[in-house]
């Protein structure tokens, strides 16, 4: 049922749920204090007009009294004072109970709230300060198709000043200068992906485009490192749900703390991903293995820990960071003990849509 909906049928629930207590207050001679049941409509309310708990409180408050006022009328005082006496009281208890229950409700929403903004802002600066390490890098790739563009224009000018101009060559240069732009667009359209600051956006996400990206953004910094990156991505991924950048920003990290680990000899990082198998669910496996020392049994818990890390230089940020957006997926993030150098796995569930 939409929720609209639902919402509309308990107010209008209330309201006859109101109108009826009063009528069996009032009107008969029950001998039960029948306006306690306006706890009931006082708890609901809670649910449907949280910011409006005190006035319906004051009407239910209002309406016993009424009632009581009305059973005088008719001569029937003691009992009905007794019981006018417990109703009010059940009532105003309940009423600020409610009341108190849904502005700690809205507290904590708030606080809630607070943290994911914050928690958003903090992953924002990461990539930024990821890509100010990747600047070098960045400017070589932008660089190279300028220049290229550049050259081939030169070129272009060349074949026309001729006494006899060659426009097939002119037009080989001029789609030669295209190819370029479009390598240049390329770059400066993943750098831009990365640097934009704004909410997640879940939505079915094409892995294998993913690691193309991080790939190819970080081939010439993981080169100068002298790290050399193999990928194997398994045909016919599944499509999970997700935020394209917050992936990226995933992947773009364990690469980046794996080329660091392998200082200064360097070596080989491998990236493997792959479907789990059905005994596991519907999900995706994406392991990054670096050659460098390995972790420690006992550290591999307190990688994902905010603020520790095995870099002397390390602000232990980048993988906490890196958790709270797969949990976020409905994934996991962990560190595999054992084994030449150091694993860390993810896994995260495919999209509802292609499971379907």
């Amino acid at each position: 049922m939409p929720g609209t909906l639902r919402s509309a049928l308990l107010k209008a629930a209330i309201v006859l749920l109101t109108a009826a207590i009063f009528a069996l207050d009032a009107l008969t001679s029950m001998d039960s204090a029948i306006a306690v049941m306006y706890v009931v409509v006082v708890l609901a309310t809670v649910h449907v007009w949280p910011t409006r708990v005190l006035a319906v409180t004051a009407l239910c408050l209002v309406l016993t009294a009424t009632a009581h006022l009305v059973t005088s009328w008719f001569g029937v005082v003691n009992s009905s004072l007794a019981r006018c006496a417990v109703s009010l009281a059940a009532i105003g208890i309940s009423g600020y109970l409610a009341h108190a229950g849904a502005q700690a409700t809205a507290r904590l929403l708030q606080r809630e709230e607070s943290l994911r903004l914050s928690r958003m802002q903090l992953a924002h600066v990461t990539r930024v300060t990821t890509l100010g390490e990747l600047a070098a890098s960045i400017a070589h790739e932008v660089n190279q198709p300028l220049a290229a563009i550049s050259a081939n224009g030169e070129a272009a000018l060349r074949w026309l000043r001729r006494q006899q101009p060659d426009p097939q060559e002119v037009e080989h240069a001029l789609q030669r200068m295209l190819a370029d732009t479009c390598r240049a667009s390329e770059v400066i359209r993943r750098i831009r992906a990365l640097a934009q600051k704004g909410e997640a956006t879940f939505a079915p996400v094409d892995l294998p485009g993913i690691i193309h990206d991080c790939a190819a953004l970080l081939q010439r910094e993981l080169a100068s490192h002298g790290a050399t990156l193999v990928v194997e991505v398994a045909d016919g991924l599944p499509p999970v749900a997700g935020d394209r950048v917050q992936l990226q920003q995933v992947l773009i990290n364990l690469l980046m703390n794996g080329m660091q680990a392998m200082e200064p000899r360097g070596g080989t990082l491998r990236l493997v991903a792959a479907a789990l198998p059905s005994t596991h669910g519907d999900g995706v496996r994406i392991a990054v293995t670096d050659q460098g020392p390995g972790i420690p049994d006992d550290q591999c818990g307190r990688l994902f820990e905010p603020f520790y890390s095995t870099k002397p230089d390390g602000m232990g940020m980048g993988l906490p960071i890196c958790r709270s957006i797969v949990e976020a997926h409905g994934g996991r993030i962990a560190a595999v003990p054992g084994g030449p150098g150091a694993t860390l796995e993810v896994t995260l569930p495919c999209s509802r849509q292609a499971a379907a």
